[in-house]
């Protein structure tokens, strides 16, 4: 059986390295979540969200300790 296609627009394949912590978390939020909606809840649903929800202030953290490091 396939895996359903979640992502209705254009994707990208992007491998990550992540500390072990972090995987550790990923994995027991997704099986939590799983759990508590009844639907597969994967690591990379996890990560998208956080990307989508997070990403300008992120971006806008680097930049700053960017400038703090080069001023």
């Amino acid at each position: 059986m396939t895996r359903p296609n979640k992502l209705k627009s254009e994707t990208k394949t992007y491998n990550l390295l992540m500390r072990q912590k972090q995987w550790d978390m990923l994995s027991r939020k997704s099986s939590e979540l799983t759990r508590l909606t009844k639907q597969q809840v994967s690591a990379a649903d996890i990560i998208r969200l956080c990307i989508d929800m997070n990403m300008e202030e992120t971006c806008n953290e680097i930049e700053r300790r960017y400038r703090a490091q080069n001023y």
